[in-house]
């Protein structure tokens, strides 16, 4: 596994690796040496990413190839393994970019970036039946924001919302007060922030101070505890996106239960789980799945089992389209920071309130 250690994705990518190493302990308990987890620091530099995935391929031959974290780093470790005739299984990055490169050796774990947000503005219209404005604030590199905010934009005529704005940040923004001063002449019911994750904070706290009235606020950001870690009960009414949460639990037919892994966790000694460490762990479950339907660890063999198979693990349910390997049998849910807590508000089947508090 090419892993962010250090640089901008350090703190997913501790994470993943955290998860990654608890599915293979848990794992080996009940196959003792089946697994080992070989990684290095991708140091969140696509130079580096292409070479540590390259050693992993050609020096180390690995059997199983885990891609990292974020999508930018993930597309560049893609290309890598598809030159190589490699089957790199896609934990870490869900820009559907890295599916429409007509790549076949790539298999997703997550659901797409454009599918991030599915839920936002159905949820809103439950919220508000009068909200139809919406803005769009990301930073101006990546794919992933970039997928993310499309996504959102083309959904909204659907349910009664037009995009009045659209802005955009470099990654380095510490000042964001022209973003402000639009927002401030828009007025818009709904405000979604897609950036890294130091500018979705900085951003957070920005509109927090300022005098700015919304119905919804999202941060990507705020789907992590570091969110709330970060600006403390500032963070409350803030929505966002997360792959997994632990409260919603669903029966797996196939790898332990939630409480199994989370236990696995704490025995770690980590009290906060958030998804970048369920995901790891969930690609290991989907790995041995895939070993156990093909009988080897050859690509070809695996990647026509995992064409075939859909089942669900602790994580959700699991299944791909057969031709790209994009991940088509889940989706995200939606959270809100509610007095110090993060609850599910989207799905309805999986929310713990009813409704959304309005963000101001």
């Amino acid at each position: 596994m090419p892993v962010s250690l250090s640089g901008q994705f350090r703190a997913q990518g501790r994470q993943a690796l955290a998860g990654l190493q608890a599915w293979a302990r848990d794992a080996n308990s009940k196959a003792p040496g089946s697994f080992r987890v070989l990684h290095y620091d991708d140091c969140s530099d696509l130079a580096s990413v292409r070479e540590v995935t390259r050693r992993l391929i050609v020096d180390d031959r690995v059997d199983i190839l885990i891609g990292p974290y974020s999508s930018v780093l993930t597309s560049a470790a893609a290309e890598v393994a598809e030159s190589h005739g490699k089957l790199l299984w896609n934990q870490g990055g869900a820009s559907d970019k890295v599916y429409e490169q007509g790549y076949r050796w790539t298999v997703g774990i997550l659901t797409p970036a454009s599918r991030y947000l599915t839920g936002l503005l159905p949820l809103v219209r439950q919220t508000d039946p009068c909200a139809d404005s919406v803005a769009l604030l990301r930073v101006s590199t990546g794919e992933f924001p970039r997928a993310v905010c499309s996504g959102v934009e083309a959904t909204a005529p659907e349910f009664g919302f037009n995009t009045v704005m659209q802005a955009e940040f470099p990654a380095s923004a510490v000042d964001f007060s022209e973003v402000l001063e639009k927002l401030s002449t828009w007025k818009p019911d709904v405000v979604v922030v897609v950036g890294r994750v130091s500018n979705d904070l900085r951003l957070a706290r920005r509109l927090v101070e300022s005098d700015i009235n919304a119905g919804v606020v999202v941060a990507v950001a705020a789907g992590i505890q570091e969110f709330q870690d970060d600006l403390g009960n500032l963070a409350d009414r803030f929505v966002g996106p997360s792959q997994w949460e632990p409260e919603d639990a669903c029966t797996p037919d196939c790898g332990p239960s939630t409480e199994e892994v989370i236990a696995s966790f704490q025995r770690d000694g980590h009290r906060h789980v958030d998804y970048p460490m369920a995901q790891a762990y969930a690609a290991g479950i989907v790995v041995q799945r895939c070993l156990e339907e093909a009988g080897s660890a050859d690509s070809e063999g695996l990647r026509e089992a995992v064409s075939k198979l859909e089942f669900t693990t602790f994580y959700g349910r699991f299944k791909i389209n057969g031709e790209t390997g994009r991940q088509i049998g889940r989706e995200t849910l939606l959270v809100q920071w509610q007095r110090g807590r993060k609850v599910i508000v989207w799905p309805p089947q999986a929310a713990q309130a009813g409704l959304i508090y309005p963000w101001r």
